[in-house]
């Protein structure tokens, strides 16, 4: 059952607008003293500050053992990161679809899936995949993953208008060799395959720029090879939604996809 409206103040994480019945909805995630909550509103808010207490329906509490897991004992630890850390906290914006759903746990079992993930990259490190430097912890549980943080992606450089994929592919043909960086992306994704792991969303918002160097990031899709890809979050037109096994022929058809996306022809 959804609560009764809590009294303000409150303080907007996350925001999102959707299309429900007809009409444009804000969906909010927001903060109350300690505590989240899932809300909608019907009022199209144009940024966080807009909001008000009064706007919201349908709020629901999120207790904090549905997105923040118990840390393992064998995982690393890292205290406050210094600024120049990107920090990955858990996404809450589609909590509604998940509550009463058959796993209410989704978002922390799938924290402790994707920071399992990390910690054998740490010990096998690379350097066409982001660099992981632990868990942040409150009261035994994980709170945010930390990473190295880079400059830009793949995308935002190659196409920071965001324009549609075939036109990028004709003007990558005609301004600049990317080759260099294909050939990063390909030896992150042969490292990962000789782990056991697939990553099932390689796509160029998911691979970063140190320098002219590519780095693969982004692993709540990452399977060992041969699990299931049932409930797996993959990014539209750079998949092949008749796959449901994590099989590394997945990353190497779409690494043959930004090839062709970047304008690079075939070695002969």
């Amino acid at each position: 059952m959804a609560s009764s409206l809590p009294e303000s103040p409150i303080r907007v994480l996350e925001m999102n607008e959707a299309w429900d019945d007809g009409c444009f909805i804000n969906l909010i995630m927001y903060q109350k003293g300690s505590n989240l909550y899932h809300a909608v509103s019907k009022i199209r808010h144009l940024s966080p500050s807009e909001v008000k207490v009064e706007d919201l329906n349908n709020n629901i509490p999120i207790p904090v053992s549905t997105y923040s897991p118990q840390i393992s004992s064998t995982f690393t630890r890292t205290p406050d990161p210094p600024p120049h850390y990107y920090v990955k906290k858990q996404q809450l914006i589609s909590y509604d679809r998940i509550y009463e759903g058959p796993r209410p746990n989704y978002i922390a079992e799938s924290v402790l899936r994707e920071a399992a993930v990390y910690e054998l990259l740490k010990q096998h490190p690379h350097p066409n995949v982001a660099t992981y430097l632990g868990c942040q912890v409150s009261d035994g549980r994980i709170t945010s993953l930390c990473f190295e943080k880079y400059q830009r992606t793949v995308m935002q450089k190659v196409n920071p208008n965001s324009f549609m994929k075939r036109k990028v592919r004709l003007d990558c043909q005609r301004i600049k060799d990317y080759s260099s960086m294909l050939a990063g992306i390909k030896s992150g994704i042969e490292h990962l395959h000789t782990l056991g792991l697939v990553h099932n969303d390689i796509n160029p918002g998911n691979i970063m720029l140190d320098g002219e160097m590519a780095v693969i990031i982004d692993f709540d899709s990452c399977r060992r090879i041969g699990e299931s890809l049932e409930d797996v979050g993959r990014t539209y037109e750079w998949y092949d939604e008749h796959v449901k096994t994590a099989l590394p022929q997945n990353d190497l058809d779409v690494l043959e996809e930004i090839r062709l996306w970047l304008g690079i022809n075939p070695r002969k």
